[in-house]
């Protein structure tokens, strides 16, 4: 990675010149959390395999979670998300990083609480179950402030680009900046849970490392193997990295 230095806010991005794009990323603002969210909800919710783990339930709040709603609203409270737009359309954005700084306390929440849906809507509840039970299996057991002797720690939370700017390293280019904003704030470690193949070729390339993972073909859930056919995605992946 570049020395920190070298790193300010808002960077044009370099883009090959037979592209029409003027690309920049900024570090995102709590006033675009509303329009980060409804780009997830069209470029990496009804990707696989979120799709399937967000359609095991078919209800209307199943098509809009809320609770990631409010993660991501609270996530760009802070300055560590990034944003990447287009002012070539309209300004518009084209590629997001969702990452959010966990310290080590003596009252740390259980993993299964971390993904409690954010609702006192009771049809809420069941929204994102079998979504929340994937990610409790490959967190289970794993202790990554203890793993990389670290007192705070960084989670790359959602990493989206808009499939028409896809193949450009646009996702690579906001991992590595994430990295490089966790540096210079002191975090010991950075890490994410892979879940989709995207995601997990990005991180292996920026040096992550599997910590844990769950094969989706054997998954069981509810007596169900409700992941055994997902194209082009075979594993969920716990992955991390020291910085």
């Amino acid at each position: 990675m570049e020395e920190q230095s070298t790193l300010t806010f808002p960077l044009q991005l370099e883009q090959a010149v037979d592209r029409q794009q003027t690309l920049t990323v900024d570090i995102a603002q709590p006033n675009d959390g509303q329009e980060i969210f409804e780009f997830l909800l069209q470029h990496f919710f009804p990707l696989a395999p979120i799709r399937q783990l967000a359609l095991y339930d078919e209800s209307e709040e199943a098509k809009r979670p809320e609770w990631i709603e409010d993660i991501v609203l609270d996530c760009v409270q802070t300055p560590y998300s990034l944003v990447v737009r287009d002012s070539c359309l309209h300004n518009q954005i084209v590629a997001v990083a969702i990452n959010e700084f966990q310290k080590r306390t003596l009252s740390d929440v259980t993993n299964h609480q971390l993904y409690a849906p954010k609702s006192n809507n009771p049809a809420q509840i069941g929204v994102g179950r079998l979504h929340k039970a994937v990610l409790e299996a490959i967190n289970r057991d794993v202790d990554v402030f203890a793993i990389y002797e670290t007192e705070t720690k960084m989670e790359i939370g959602a990493l989206a680009v808009d499939g028409r700017y896809g193949r450009q390293g646009l996702a690579t280019k906001l991992v590595d900046l994430s990295l490089r904003i966790a540096k210079a704030h002191g975090v010991g470690a950075v890490w994410t849970e892979a879940l989709s193949a995207y995601t997990a070729k990005v991180a292996f390339k920026l040096g992550f490392e599997v910590l844990k993972s769950v094969t989706y073909e054997d998954f069981r859930y509810e007596g169900d193997l409700p992941l055994a056919n997902i194209p082009g995605h075979s594993v969920g992946l716990l992955m991390a990295r020291k910085i």
